[in-house]
């Protein structure tokens, strides 16, 4: 008999109890007429759905709402609009899975603008401290990149793809997609690893240089350029565009 691991992580993966502190009660319908236009402004197809998959984002982001919390911190102006963007912006991502929320954090803390933080000797405008479960987001940045998208760059988006690269790549990984994950990541690092690709990437500036820093990186910068250079990604480079979908398993590569 083969054993089917899919099917063995789908029963044995649980989430974490929920923390969320989300503290507008609205139901998905009710979201769908008041913040339809916050939705469709990170996910643009959200207009043209018919209205039982608009109900099914809604729930979904209202779920992602009641288990993950948002915390503000020096004195970021949070509102209930940048917290439905921030669900919704997570909840594109996620789309292919029935299994959509992770373990991988648990809360969400939002800053005005690029922070520096001591113990890295760094300032970012988004970070992921997988000890802390803890994604970062500077406010500034995520509503900059929300009205342009011309630059490729979504900061929660890439954010939301380091917490989903650990969760999905960790060795004994319970999580249902963990396998797909794994395999669309192997692939999209074999079709870099060419170096006729490579050569063609770095020619156009597809990527940011950023993304040359590690696979993970790699990995985050592309995501977005999946959404948010969609066609360009999917003319140019088909098959780094394929990889990355199936790697998520978006409905838009079927």
């Amino acid at each position: 008999m083969l054993f089917n691991r899919s099917i063995f992580s789908q029963y044995n993966y649980r989430l974490n109890k929920p923390n969320g502190n989300f503290e507008y009660n609205v139901t998905a319908e009710q979201l769908i007429y008041r913040f339809g236009d916050v939705i469709a402004n990170v996910f643009p197809l959200f207009s043209n759905l018919p209205h039982r998959f608009k109900l099914n984002f809604c729930k979904r982001t209202l779920k992602f709402l009641k288990h993950y919390a948002f915390v503000a911190r020096d004195g970021a102006n949070l509102t209930t609009a940048n917290k439905i963007s921030i669900a919704a912006t997570y909840i594109k991502l996620t789309l292919g899975y029935s299994n959509y929320l992770i373990n991988a954090f648990d809360t969400i803390i939002v800053y005005p603008t690029a922070k520096f933080f001591p113990n890295l000797n760094e300032t970012h405008t988004g970070h992921f401290n997988p000890k802390l479960k803890v994604i970062m987001l500077s406010l500034d940045t995520f509503e900059k990149d929300m009205r342009c998208t011309a630059d490729g760059k979504n900061l929660a988006l890439h954010e939301f793809t380091h917490a989903l690269c650990f969760e999905m790549l960790q060795s004994n990984a319970l999580h249902p997609d963990a396998d797909d994950f794994k395999n669309g990541f192997r692939l999209i690092n074999s079709w870099m690893d060419v170096v006729e690709n490579t050569i063609k990437v770095q020619q156009m500036e597809f990527l940011r240089d950023y993304a040359y820093s590690n696979k993970l990186e790699l990995v985050s910068v592309l995501i977005e350029l999946f959404f948010e250079k969609e066609q360009l990604f999917k003319n140019t480079f088909p098959q780094l565009y394929y990889y990355t979908g199936m790697m998520i398993k978006h409905p838009k590569n079927k």
